[in-house]
């Protein structure tokens, strides 16, 4: 807690918020030379020469680090944002980041966390994280639709569609970390199951893409596969659609399977004829990995898995 803004301030007051033991002195109580931390909040305090017990209004044994993400952003590391700030004093830095209302935290790949707190913070460091808007992973891709492989039709002319890929991760903490969830934290969905390709007596066609998974960014979706030779009919599947930061991408025509929305599976595949299967859906992403660390004031919505 700090020191008053005005009034009333003794020498004990000063020693009691900085943990100093008897007997005082105020040149115990320099900015930066071990009791008194040097933050911007203390920056009235002399680091040396002429010291006051008047320089201490407002002074803290803590340093308050508030962050704001305003804007959409993605990958976003939490010790390299704190640590940047002025504010920030190692062991001694209450960190609080706030996700505003409306904003999306996101990542570029499946392969990467939307959010990170690593254990980078001195143990002395507290992590606040309020999340007022959506934490979500990538979404996983789409799969390819099943070839039809040649004219005239036959059974070892078909291909089983191709698996959609799993969804990526939302928060990765590796630090003690308190999280306000008043919004979403989710994985990503997973990629939709491409569909088989299909033999006819009438002609064959490709199998549809599947669908990308939610995310932010979105998955991708699976191609469709056309027959390798011409066929007299148009019965070809169409490429499975993107996947959006609230919804999975619906899986093209002729069998693709649909990407899974925030923390949800991708759907499978439609399977071909004679007997070829669809590609499976991929696994939906994790919404925390490194929950055992983490403390919730409030949990919000939670999607996906945790671990």
């Amino acid at each position: 807690m700090a020191l008053p803004s005005s009034g009333t301030l003794s020498i004990s007051d000063i020693a009691t918020e900085f943990n100093d033991t008897a007997p005082n002195s105020m040149s115990e109580f320099y900015r930066g030379g071990g009791k008194v931390p040097d933050s911007a909040g203390n920056s009235s305090v002399p680091a040396s020469g002429q010291i006051g017990i008047g320089n201490f209004y407002n002074a803290a044994n803590r340093a308050a680090v508030a962050i704001s993400i305003a804007a959409n952003t993605q990958n976003y590391d939490v010790y390299t944002q704190a640590s940047a700030n002025p504010s920030y004093v190692a062991g001694t830095s209450d960190i609080t980041v706030t996700v505003d209302s409306g904003i999306a935290v996101g990542s570029t790949s499946t392969g990467t966390y939307a959010l990170s707190i690593p254990n980078s913070f001195n143990p002395g460091d507290t992590v606040t994280i309020v999340n007022n808007g959506t934490i979500i992973g990538a979404g996983g891709n789409g799969g390819n639709g099943g070839n039809k492989y040649y004219w005239p039709q036959s059974p070892t002319g078909v291909q089983p569609g191709t698996p959609g890929s799993g969804g990526g991760n939302a928060v990765y903490v590796n630090f003690p970390t308190i999280i306000t969830n008043n919004g979403t934290i989710a994985g990503g969905g997973g990629g939709g199951g491409g569909g088989a390709s299909t033999n006819l007596p009438t002609g064959g066609y490709g199998g549809g893409g599947g669908g990308g998974g939610a995310g932010y960014s979105g998955g991708s979706g699976g191609a469709m596969n056309p027959p390798f030779a011409a066929v007299p009919y148009t019965y070809n599947g169409t490429p499975g659609a993107t996947g959006t930061t609230t919804a999975g991408g619906a899986g093209g025509s002729r069998g693709g399977g649909a990407g899974g929305g925030q923390g949800a599976n991708g759907s499978s595949g439609s399977p071909g004829n004679p007997g070829v299967v669809g590609g499976t859906g991929g696994t939906r992403g994790y919404y925390v990995v490194g929950n055992p660390l983490v403390t919730y004031p409030a949990t919000g919505t939670l999607l996906g898995q945790v671990s």
